[in-house]
């Protein structure tokens, strides 16, 4: 036996040079050699069905290999042995583990660089960039004066930049997008900040500040200030996130306000973020909202269907550990269809589930990862409801026949809201609106979409009919 082994290591040392590396490595290497009677040579192999299909592409190439190693015409056959298939299946297992939490570790090690890359002096994640932002039509206006904005091709009209969304549309990416591009780029001084830490800071100096200066002239309280206004106002880009927390606070909103007028005379631009309109956070005063108002306002919508199924895409691509079919990117870009945070976050549990129970990312399996409750699903007619009351309509005037103005416009946005929140096929929702034809159905959704990316009173209107939708 020594002497078969030692010459079919020999054979080995010659196939590895004729056949491919990798059919020799998954089908040739697990071969282990059983005997060799009567010139011929049985082959034990953990595999059965690929068995024949190895003899008739490589069986010359084993026979002339064979009978090199020997120095006689030798032929072969290879069968399945029982015990090699189940050594092989849990070697198989084990390494297929191993690998799994290879991943999972490199995925949280790569999330907590991530959280690393925060302690930069401008508080930038560099993660945020442009390149890894999928434009859609919800989000065209604003990514286009973000690179704008960047790239320095436009004036002061887009100064201040205000984007306001929902949460967990990618408002704080888009932002950060800028200061990197800029940070990197052009090498200018940015900083970034949330209305949150940019109160803690005030507080730090404004209050703080006096206790430990309870015995020094009162010209140290000043020194302090006037060190935190210049942190703010010696860059090029100030970026705040969530300017709605201003709201209520007079003290803050006196400081923002003199840091805003002097970048402002400065000619430097100025970033913020919000859930909402200028106009609509109560509790600060007018010449706040006004100055907020003087440059470019661009909204950020929820994502449509085909957007959310790109994003999925794009996390598996990065990830590349993990395959998930048309059907499952489906499932989930409908289910979680409120903000892109929430859908990594389905994303990544369903990753962790498939992971940690060995399972493949079947329907079944995410439904179960997810704890998916088929009965707490929006449908077509929780949506049809809502909209006629939205517009004071009957909904059986939403499913007739009539083509009313205010009626027929109300019909077209059920069609795109039910699309966008079910993905339900456009026969289906045509049955759910009065039996009308599938053509009909898809003219009404292009016809709306393409209205949304340049009618923002329709594009608010639709992302309120979704809030109040999601919320029933």
């Amino acid at each position: 036996m020594a002497n078969l082994n030692e010459q079919w290591t020999n054979v080995l040392e010659i196939l590895k040079k004729e056949i491919p590396s990798t059919t020799f490595s998954t089908w040739v290497i697990p071969l282990v050699p059983s005997t060799l009677e009567d010139n011929k040579l049985t082959l034990l192999s953990p595999h059965g069905f690929t068995n024949q299909t190895l003899k008739i592409s490589y069986g010359d190439v084993i026979t002339k290999a064979l009978t090199e190693v020997t120095g006689m015409p030798v032929t072969f056959e290879i069968i399945q042995d029982k015990t090699l298939a189940e050594n092989f299946e849990k070697e198989s297992k084990k390494l297929k583990k191993e690998e799994q939490k290879k991943s999972v570790e490199k995925f949280a090690e790569s999330k907590y660089d991530g959280l690393k890359q925060m302690v930069s002096d401008c508080h930038l994640n560099t993660k945020y960039r442009f390149d890894n932002f999928v434009v859609g039509g919800y989000n065209k206006l604003a990514y286009g004066a973000a690179l704008g904005v960047s790239e320095g091709k436009v004036n002061d009209r887009f100064n201040p930049l205000f984007i306001y969304g929902g949460s967990g549309l990618g408002k704080t990416h888009l932002m950060q997008a800028i200061g990197n591009y800029i940070m990197t780029k052009k090498k200018a001084k940015v900083r970034y900040v949330t209305t949150e830490e940019f109160l803690n800071d005030l507080l730090e100096n404004l209050y703080k500040g006096v206790e430990k200066d309870t015995f020094s002239k009162g010209s140290e309280k000043n020194k302090r200030m006037t060190k935190f206004r210049q942190k703010y106002r010696d860059v090029d880009v100030l970026l705040i996130d969530d300017i709605q927390f201003v709201s209520g606070k007079a003290r803050m909103e006196e400081e923002l306000f003199n840091i805003f007028d002097a970048l402002y005379q400065a000619g430097r631009q100025i970033v913020l973020t919000s859930d909402r309109l200028p106009a609509d956070i109560p509790g600060i005063s007018e010449r706040l909202k006004t100055r907020f108002e003087w440059g470019l306002m661009a909204d950020i919508g929820v994502p449509d269907l085909e957007t959310r199924m790109a994003i999925l895409k794009q996390l598996i691509e990065k990830d590349g550990n993990i395959d998930f079919s048309l059907e499952v990117l489906e499932f989930l870009a409908t289910v979680y269809k409120n903000n892109i945070r929430e859908l990594e976050g389905a994303y990544n549990k369903v990753c962790a589930y498939c992971s940690i129970c060995d399972e493949e990312p079947t329907l079944e399996t995410v439904k179960k990862a997810l704890n998916y409750n088929a009965s707490t699903k929006i449908n077509s007619k929780k949506i049809i409801g809502a909209v006629a009351k939205h517009f004071g309509l009957n909904e059986k005037d939403i499913v007739g026949e009539s083509r009313v103005g205010q009626i027929a416009k109300a019909r077209k946005i059920a069609v795109y809201v039910i699309r966008e929140l079910t993905g339900e096929s456009w026969q289906s929702i045509g049955t759910e609106l009065g039996g009308r034809k599938h053509s009909t159905i898809m003219y009404n959704y292009d016809e709306v979409k393409k209205m949304t990316s340049r009618d923002n009173k329709l594009n608010e209107e639709i992302n309120t009919l979704f809030n109040i939708i999601n919320q029933m």
